[in-house]
């Protein structure tokens, strides 16, 4: 089996670079797999990487790093058969969490020794793809915040999200699905399509989603006063955010979205900037996935 690993290093310091190295080739150096490590410079870099395994007939690529680096592995492993695997090592690993791959990095190398795999399904807006969500409310605004943010990890996101709850204004959004038809207009704070049901760090957006099952999710919550928003927090760290006043879900296969002005939406967590008129869709099951699997004897 030809194995690549894909290190993005902005998501650690070097002394995880250089453990999950050591991990990599003490758990599968003497395997009878032929295994590549190499260290990304961009998330474009990551993209011609995989491209190019997909070419050279490799069998797995591991993204190591964080939804960013997951995303952009997958992007071009879509409809292969080459699989994705994970090595989780950012600030929320929403996909690994997902997944139910370990966020541990000794045991996520110890899960691509003996992988199960299972096929998921992909969203799509335009030539990109999300794979766990994509944010197109005040979720947006924190995505790029913190993206621009040299900190990294749980804290400096709690604080962005807070200074940006300040700042955002809700814009009027025109929503229209296929096949059924189902309509929604108005100012929402948080507007996420999903295909997977946690954001990361323990917080659930989409308590029914199913990340196999041919749709998105569409979750819709209405802006309420800080005092009123802090004590509904705690609600999405439960998987209950079907009781905050106002949420709304739906699910769809493709979605027309009409929005008062151009700018960042988010797709796994990192910004990317899009026109007023976005088509959202499914692309079922369309991605292997290398999931957590049993040790041979």
């Amino acid at each position: 089996m030809k194995t690549l690993f894909i290190i993005n290093p902005r998501s650690g310091t070097p002394k995880l670079v250089y453990r999950v190295k050591d991990l990599i080739y003490s758990h599968l150096g003497r395997s009878n797999r032929n295994i590549s490590v190499v260290t990304s410079r961009s998330g474009s870099h990551v993209e011609k990487l995989a491209r190019e395994a997909v070419l050279n007939g490799v069998n797995l690529v591991v993204a190591v790093g964080g939804d960013g680096t997951v995303n952009s592995t997958a992007k071009q492993l879509i409809n292969t058969d080459t699989a994705l695997g994970v090595i989780p090592a950012g600030s929320g690993n929403g996909f690994a969490r997902n997944m139910s791959i370990p966020l541990r990095l000794s045991l996520a190398v110890e899960n691509i020794c003996y992988p199960q795999y299972k096929t998921i399904d992909v969203g799509k807006v335009g030539d990109n793809i999300f794979l766990v969500s994509c944010g197109l409310g005040w979720e947006a605004m924190i995505a790029t915040q913190f993206e621009e943010s040299l900190m990294r990890g749980v804290i400096p996101y709690a604080t962005i999200s807070f200074s940006t709850f300040l700042q955002y204004e809700p814009e009027e959004f025109s929503i229209q699905t296929e096949p059924d038809g189902w309509k929604y207009s108005g100012k929402p704070l948080l507007f996420s399509v999903t295909n997977m049901r946690e954001y990361g760090t323990g917080v659930t957006i989409a308590p029914d989603a199913i990340y196999d099952d041919g749709l998105l999710d569409i979750c819709l919550l209405p802006r309420h006063k800080l005092l009123d928003t802090i004590k509904y927090t705690p609600e999405m760290f439960r998987q209950n955010i079907n009781s905050i006043p106002g949420y709304i879900h739906h699910v769809a296969k493709k979605i027309s979205v009409k929005r008062t002005n151009a700018g960042n939406i988010h797709l796994d967590g990192t910004p990317v900037h899009a026109e007023k008129d976005l088509v959202l869709e499914v692309v079922p099951l369309s991605l292997k996935v290398a999931i957590c699997g049993e040790k041979s004897n």
